[in-house]
């Protein structure tokens, strides 16, 4: 670890912080996170391999330590930047204010039950809120003295939440890497790039394997001809997408809707090195969801109430969050023994064999679930609910970066948030309008589209330092600092984009149709609560719906891990369940399906032997898309014209 490393760190955290909303939403380019394994970072290993060491003497160049770290620090610096915090935070600051009228009652059931501190402005007719969306008058500068006590009450809770996570990281890294021995498949790459060359040359082996680069030719040329197009409209594009809507135009199989059928290159190199097992249960369980619509539309059991009602809310949020609570448990069972030892640790006041001192992760720990507890009922959530929604939010984070270490899926998203959960699961007088309200700020804000969340990031930062034999306590040191740069500059570079360009002109999921939704959804939930079902035998009620579903749903995980700790023939994981309903698998599902089979067919006919030798080709895929995503990034940045995007925005 050197200083010029975490030097240029933090510089690549500061720039792609400031730069990151204009690339990613005025000038739609590929975002430069997006994922667990972003174009950004990628892209800047490129960089300093291709553009610097491989020019310099050898005594100058980055060493592998160097460049996995400011790997590290990037993904940790751009998460935050992204939708990990910033993408959605300063919007929903004045979005209430600017948004509330008479006709949608946020006036009455919104803005009233919203703490003044936890916002810019509660004033429908706030100049501040107004520029923010629809853009800066020429004369006038940004209001930033309204902004300060929001933005730090904020980023108070998101360092305690950070907290926690550096903890739990802390905490499950052995377990899952020494003793459990996962591969972390987006470490793969960035190791295999940034391996030290043989004396005498320039570059590793690795980036001179023919065979990488034949793999990375493909998305080269395709996106390469796709990305030309915003030059020269009339060139021809080569299509990598298929929608499956209207396959079938007859019920009940019109309702079996795959989606869109997408390729994407960096998802089919990725899947390639998994296990096929793994892989399987992501597109086996989204196709098992869809056929569900299929056999209601059948059995006509849809309709209001019931247990077959809402079945999208049932399913993606309540049997997925039974699932994620016994998942969650299995874990923290499986890694009982090094938490119990942590814990004498922390009680006789020894450092321990964690990343972080016994106690610091103690403190960590602790504090900041005490802390955010008591944010939220400062915010007027009722404790119970306040309590309910952070363990429940930890034990997402914890069940996600463990999907991201074993299964190295690139986009992890969860509808497990705990305003949906509650709303369902409990009747509705037992929440107050501020618990209503505090619960769906945080849902908007953190605890809902989990794309880019940190603890992955961090996870995969110290599977890759550590790789290269560098000190794990240090490298967790050096990315808090990221963290509290990264807020800063994604803060600046946040608001300051969407005054100038308007926030509803670039970003308008994020600023507009999230915001109006969720609002709505509150505002309609208070107007008239959700009806609390129950399964009944004629008059007899036996069980909430939701309950049931919720149960179900952690009975299909527990039952599937135990078949998985007894079976070796059993070739399903609950992490394609609780994955199925979400947009993320729709989006990539065909792409997963398309990394399994060839996995399958080279272990099938050609054994280990056959897969040693496809797979640099596959990671020739991920790198070649990356690096022409880089490039189109480049040159739009540099022309002003919108770019291309090369995965999911």
């Amino acid at each position: 670890m050197t200083a010029r490393a975490v030097c240029l760190g933090l510089l690549c955290a500061v720039a792609m912080n400031l730069v990151m909303n204009y690339n990613d939403y005025y000038l739609r380019n590929t975002l430069l996170m997006g994922n667990h394994l972003p174009t950004a970072g990628v892209g800047v290993l490129l960089a300093m391999i291709l553009g610097f060491n491989a020019f310099v003497p050898a005594r100058m160049r980055f060493g592998q330590g160097e460049l996995l770290l400011v790997w590290g620090m990037i993904g940790v610096a751009g998460g935050i930047g992204a939708s990990g915090l910033m993408r959605y935070l300063p919007g929903w600051l004045v979005g209430p204010a600017y948004y509330a009228t008479n006709a949608n009652g946020y006036d009455t059931y919104l803005l009233p039950h919203l703490p003044a501190w936890m916002v810019v402005t509660r004033d429908p007719n706030s100049s501040a809120a107004r520029w923010f969306f629809e853009g800066l008058p020429k004369d006038r500068s940004i209001p930033w003295g309204l902004w300060l006590r929001p933005l730090a009450v904020w980023s108070a809770f998101a360092l305690l939440l950070y907290g926690a996570m550096f903890a739990l990281t802390s905490l499950f890294f052995r377990q899952w890497a020494d003793r459990e021995r996962l591969i972390f498949p987006i470490v793969y790459l960035p190791l295999e790039m940034t391996r030290e060359p043989a004396e005498g040359r320039r570059l590793n082996a690795f980036l001179t394997t023919p065979t990488v680069w034949l793999g990375a030719a493909v998305p080269i040329l395709v996106l390469g001809v796709n990305g030309l197009r915003s030059y020269y409209p009339a060139l021809p594009a080569i299509q990598l997408g298929w929608s499956t809507y209207g396959l079938f135009p007859d019920r009940p199989w019109s309702e079996f809707d795959l989606a869109d059928a997408n390729v994407y290159f960096s998802i089919i190199g990725l899947t390639f090195l998994l296990s096929t097992e793994v892989s399987l249960s992501f597109w086996v369980f989204f196709v098992l969801y869809k056929l569900s619509y299929v056999w209601i539309a059948w059995a006509g059991a849809g309709g209001e109430g019931g247990f077959y009602s809402d079945w999208w809310r049932q399913v993606s949020v309540h049997e997925a969050a039974g699932a994620i609570v016994t998942i969650a448990g299995f874990l923290t069972w499986s890694a009982r023994a090094s938490l119990a030892r942590w814990l004498r640790d922390a009680w006789g006041g020894r450092a321990g064999d964690d990343l972080l001192p016994a106690r610091l992760t103690l403190v960590l720990a602790a504090g900041g679930v005490a802390g955010m507890v008591a944010w939220l009922m400062a915010a007027g959530v009722v404790w119970w609910a306040a309590v309910a929604a952070i363990i429940l939010f930890l034990c997402v984070l914890l069940v996600l970066t463990r999907l991201v270490a074993e299964a190295g899926l690139l986009f992890v998203v969860s509808d497990v948030a705990a305003y949906d959960v509650a709303t369902g699961l409990v009747p509705s007088g037992w929440m107050g309008p501020r618990t209503l309200v505090g619960l769906t700020m945080q849902k908007g804000v953190l605890m809902h589209t989990l794309r880019e969340i940190l603890m992955p990031y961090l996870m995969n930062g110290v599977r890759a330092a550590t790789l290269a034999r560098l000190h794990a306590g240090r490298v967790l040191a050096v990315f808090g600092v990221t963290v509290v740069v990264a807020i800063l500059a994604s803060a600046a570079g946040r608001i300051t984009t969407c005054y100038k360009y308007g926030g509803v002109n670039g970003d308008d999921f994020a600023n507009l149709q999230m915001q109006q939704g969720y609002f709505g959804n509150l505002v309609g939930h208070q107007k008239s609560p959700r009806t609390y079902d129950w399964l009944a035998a004629g008059r007899v009620r036996i069980l909430p719906v939701s309950v049931a579903h919720a149960g179900i749903g952690a009975a299909l995980a527990a039952g599937m891990l135990f078949l998985r700790a007894r079976f070796l023939w059993w070739p399903l994981t609950p992490f394609g369940f609780i994955m199925c309903g979400t947009w993320a698998i729709a989006a990539i599902w065909f792409s997963i399906f398309l990394g399994w089979l060839a996995k399958w067919c080279a272990m099938t006919f050609g054994g280990a032997t056959a897969y040693r030798r496809a797979l640099p080709f596959f990671l020739g895929l991920i790198l070649g898309e990356s690096l022409i995503a880089s490039v189109w990034t480049v040159v739009s940045l540099i022309t002003g014209r919108p770019g291309l995007y090369v995965l999911p925005p």
